[in-house]
């Protein structure tokens, strides 16, 4: 059960990063600066399962819990300061 387990998430781990390569040429192809800040959202939260995922794989859960959590407090705290710029400087974009 656990070598099912193991290859179920090698699986899930190999389709969200073709995800998010195809999520990385969608936020090229994008105009306009709020589908880019979205699109580098969704891309952060890939990459936080992305982590996860590669810890229960390597079973160092904890090690890479923890680099998944700092990443996604960075990303918030980040998130929230662009979002704050975009507010107070309307975007500037094809969007606004």
């Amino acid at each position: 059960m656990e070598k099912f387990m193991e290859s179920y998430f090698i699986w899930y781990l190999i389709g969200i990063i073709v995800l998010t390569l195809l999520m990385l040429v969608r936020l090229f192809m994008n105009e306009g600066v709020y589908n880019r800040f979205i699109g580098i959202l969704v891309m952060c939260t890939n990459i936080i399962l992305i982590l996860i995922l590669i810890g229960f794989i390597d079973g160092r859960r904890d090690m890479y819990v923890d680099i998944a959590i700092a990443y996604a407090v960075l990303g918030f705290i980040s998130s929230v300061i662009v979002a704050k710029i975009l507010g107070s400087k309307g975007g500037g974009g094809r969007d606004h």
